[in-house]
């Protein structure tokens, strides 16, 4: 398995409301054995003709010199392409060109423009003093025999005990932190993980910090035992930084060691000592296990695959889930308020043995952070902040593998109850120690926008969110915590609206005045406008109303509303909000209802043949029961689970093979279906010779197929275009995921199938560019997950995220045969299962027997402005709408 790189990246800030400079930052952080690594790292990776400064953390200077070095500084910038430079490191890294004693200096005076060493916690003035004098006489004693074109660095390379170091730096220079673990090798063993600390603590609060590496310099260290703790500390610290890029190279060297340590071992004839990885200690195991995903390694990829696999056959595998719950397709496990549920360690095999079970929350170490690139003379009341989101760990006194919800009380927001929390456990398997994953919990109150905002709970400010990404994740979407806009802006995507993220002056063109410099008690207010989305905007800061407070139907200074600023959301009267503000009025906003938008309606399993098809020989409608509903939509399609044929009944080949007459086709098209998806496990149940004449009939009632070819020429892969209304257009697609059966009635070239299928993602994802690019709108029709089960399987989760990511707008499930949850994924629907439309065959199984519509308004530029499941009956496999009252309750 190759492990994922965590691809953080400075956003070109095109994002409405966020300054130029304004992108939010990420922290490589880079691990060798050899601090010559570090040289190799940095010269491939950083802007070689951008002056920072470099915090060296190390038992030694490093300091010494290269004869001639100004060849080596050409030789960097003369290469043709990056991969080239790439090449030539590799060379000098074989060759041993750059060594842990002089990695430095090859890199003054850009990109290291100036050097601070740091050999320890504190020193008397003289000893400092002592340190530079040696330290500058290596880095400058061979230029009488061979001139630096730079000249003289002594003045460039300064030494600093830890206790006065940021007397040493100057306002908001770029920083890179390179640690070598030797530095902490004079400590006792249980003094390091405090000095360690210091260290660390103190890094981490550099506001203009661009990299950090770390050097295990083995060589230099007591024993393996040794190395492995303190490794063990700077995998801990790395990945309590969730915006960490971290890069683990354990098998990278550098040849021909040439320090004096090398020299005197060598000379004693004793080998020279390496980081082993495979002698991790059982904790740095687990952590390794856990992080795995996070963890990039470039060289020797397949040793370190095989290495992670030996591993984890040596024991099951832990994860933790919540009880009786299933998590969204962002991997959040979501659950209101008021439920009672457990979070369990389920291990893989069931049948280990589980001892010494700890569980650990991970809680936000900072309230507010800068996580932009602006700095402390730019950003005003955030000029403090931390610059990086960070958590910490907090032991839950729960021993069991099982943790009750409601033992978890206090880590969530103390009023509401509701929020976010993330949890892992470690315990002993078989005698081996392991650890889960972390998983995120979130707890919301109500339903709707205010439920989006309530699970936010308890996640820190966040300065310059919006510009946050993590490969298809962006902005607030990555759950570390939001700013006041994008506080608002994650509950409307989670609605489903495609709103960019923002700031309070560039929200506004997504909302809908209501009123301007409105004072409390002077607006009227309705419940549909609490549930869509009632936004209080007070010029540079926004708030969302909550509850409606008596007297009803008005927003009065008593009514409660929730806002983000410099700290954790909360929630407060609305009076004591302005009176913050300085302010008495607001202009008031809402989330916008759709209006003369577009309805599209996509149903679930269309079967028509068995009983149905009787039914409709003896002149019944089976879709009179919906053809009010779907009389509202300018644009239907369903999943067709049988075959149109003419004539009588074909011999069946398979145990289920639904064949519906003829006259289906024209039934379909007077319900208002203008496309069917032939992507399933049905349609080839009478042979390719029928599924030729289905799509024929079908599109001699004017119905396109998707998903299915049925002539030589044929894609099955190709999207269906379709007019809605202003000119906007939709892209249809549909494909099965399924496992691809044979039946006897066919013999197909496996390189040309008729049924399109998601396990070719090539072809898909070249349909779905097509697609993105002749539409306003793209949706994907998909047969997938288990039969008669509400759970969603981790391969729906994957595949919706895939196509979203790839570009689909809607994403619309069949085949389960039961209605499954309707999930918003960066802010587009995912209806994972819409049940039975018309099928037959359980009349007494509830399930089966009620599916539903997803029915999708849309603006006049082809903008989902709000997606819901419909409820659909059925009785005796035929549907009937339940249409809901006013209050909610379903009406025949």
């Amino acid at each position: 398995m190759k492990a994922r790189a965590v691809a953080l990246f400075f956003l070109a800030a095109t994002l409405a409301g966020i300054a130029p400079e304004a992108v939010a930052r990420a922290l490589p952080i880079y691990i060798e054995d050899s601090h010559a690594g570090t040289f190799y790292w940095l010269a491939q990776h950083l802007d070689l003709d951008e002056p920072c400064t470099l915090i060296h953390f190390d038992a030694h200077s490093d300091a010494s010199g290269i004869f001639d070095s100004d060849k080596m500084r050409a030789a960097l910038r003369t290469v043709a392409s990056l991969d080239q430079r790439e090449k030539l490191l590799q060379q000098w890294r074989k060759q041993g060109a750059i060594q842990c004693f002089n990695w430095i200096e090859p890199l003054m005076p850009a990109p290291i423009g100036r050097v601070v060493w740091v050999p320890g916690e504190q020193a008397s003035p003289r000893k400092v003093e002592d340190q530079r004098r040696e330290a500058t006489a290596l880095l400058d004693g061979h230029l009488e025999a061979a001139p630096r074109q730079a000249g003289l660095f002594r003045e460039r390379y300064l030494v600093s005990d830890l206790a006065h170091l940021s007397e040493k730096l100057r306002a908001n220079e770029p920083l890179i932190v390179t640690i070598d673990l030797d530095y902490f090798s004079g400590i006792p063993a249980v003094q390091q993980p405090a000095a360690f600390e210091r260290v660390w603590r103190f890094v981490v609060e550099q506001t203009n910090l661009r990299a950090v590496t770390f050097a295990i310099s083995r060589l230099y260290l007591g024993d393996d035992d040794e190395a492995d703790r303190l490794l063990t500390m700077a995998m801990t610290a790395a990945r309590l930084l969730p915006t960490a890029q971290i890069q683990f190279e354990p098998f990278a060297s550098v040849g021909h060691d040439r320090s004096i340590r090398a020299r005197q071992l060598q000379t004693a004839g004793q080998p020279l000592p390496a980081y082993e990885p495979g002698r991790a200690s059982p904790r740095l195991q687990s952590i390794i296990l856990a992080e795995s995903d996070r963890i990039l390694v470039q060289q020797d990829q397949d040793r370190w695959s095989a290495l992670l696999r030996d591993w984890r056959n040596e024991t099951a595998q832990l994860h933790l889930e919540l009880k009786n719950a299933q998590p969204s397709t962002d991997g959040i496990w979501r659950m209101a308020v008021n439920e009672s549920t457990a979070v369990e360690v389920v291990a893989q095999p069931c049948t280990a043995k589980l001892e010494r079970i700890e569980w650990v929350a991970l809680e936000p170490a900072h309230a507010s952070c800068n996580v932009s690139e602006l700095n402390s003379e730019q950003v005003g009341f955030v000029a403090q902040a931390a610059p990086y989101p960070q958590w910490q760990e907090r032991a839950v006194a729960v021993a069991d593998a099982t943790l009750p919800i409601e033992k978890l009380a206090a880590f969530f927001d103390a009023k509401s109850h509701c929020g976010s929390l993330r949890l892992r456990a470690r315990a002993l398997v078989d005698g081996k120690l392991r650890e889960t994953p972390i998983i995120e919990v979130r707890r919301f109150a109500g339903t709707g926008f205010r439920a989006a905002l309530t699970e936010q709970f308890g996640l820190p400010y966040l300065f310059g969110s919006g510009a946050l990404a993590d490969q298809s994740d962006t902005g607030t979407e990555m759950n570390l915590g939001a700013d006041c806009a994008n506080f608002l802006v994650y509950a409307m995507r989670r609605q489903g609206l495609r709103v960019p993220w923002s700031d309070p002056k560039h929200l506004r063109p997504h909302l809908e005045l209501t009123g301007a410099a409105v004072a409390p008690g002077a607006a009227r207010i309705s419940t549909d406008e609490l549930e869509r989305g009632l936004i209080v905007h007070l010029g540079t800061h926004v708030a969302a109303v909550m509850e409606d407070c008596p007297p009803l139907g008005v927003l009065d200074a008593g009514d409660l509303v929730a806002h983000q600023l410099k700290g954790f959301p909360e929630m407060l009267r609305l009076g004591d909000l302005l009176r913050q503000r300085h302010t008495g009025v607001f202009d008031l906003y809402r989330v916008p209802f759709p209006k003369g938008a577009t309805t599209l309606a996509f149903g679930g399993d269309i079967m028509l043949g068995r009983s149905c098809a009787a039914h409709i020989r003896s002149g019944a409608d089976p879709f009179a029961g919906i053809r009010d509903f779907l009389a509202r939509s300018l644009f239907a399609a369903a999943n067709l689970e049988c075959v149109i044929s003419p004539g009588e009944e074909t011999r069946r080949a398979k145990k289920y093979s639904f064949q519906a007459p003829a006259s289906s086709a024209a039934l379909l098209h007077r319900a208002g279906f203008r496309a069917v998806s032939l992507a399933n496990n049905h349609a080839l149940d009478l042979g390719d010779g029928a599924l030729r004449d289905c799509a024929q009939i079908l599109r001699l009632e004017k119905i396109e197929i998707v998903g299915a070819a049925t002539r030589a020429t044929e894609n099955p892969y190709a999207p269906k275009l379709f007019e809605l209304r202003n000119g906007a257009s939709l892209a249809l697609l549909a494909v099965s995921d399924l496992p691809v059966g044979r039946v006897r009635l066919r013999r197909i070239e496996p390189t040309n199938p008729p049924i399109a299928h998601a396990s070719d993602r090539a072809r898909l994802a070249a349909a779905v560019q097509t697609a993105r690019t002749e539409a306003d709108l793209v949706a994907c029709m998909v047969h997938w997950g288990i039969e008669n089960t509400r759970l969603v399987t981790d391969q729906q989760r994957e595949l919706a995220r895939w196509l979203i990511d790839h570009g689909v707008d809607i994403v619309v499930g069949s085949h389960p045969h039961c209605v499954q949850p309707l999930d918003f994924y960066h802010g587009r629907p995912i209806a994972y299962s819409l049940g039975n439309l018309v099928f037959d065959g359980a009349p007494t199984v509830s399930s089966w027997n009620h599916g539903a519509f997803l029915q999708l308004s849309l603006s006049a530029d082809a903008t989902v402005q709000s997606a819901e499941l419909i409820p659909v009956r059925l009785e005796n496999g035929l549907p009937k709408w339940e249409q809901p009252d006013r209050n909610g309750i379903a009406q025949e």
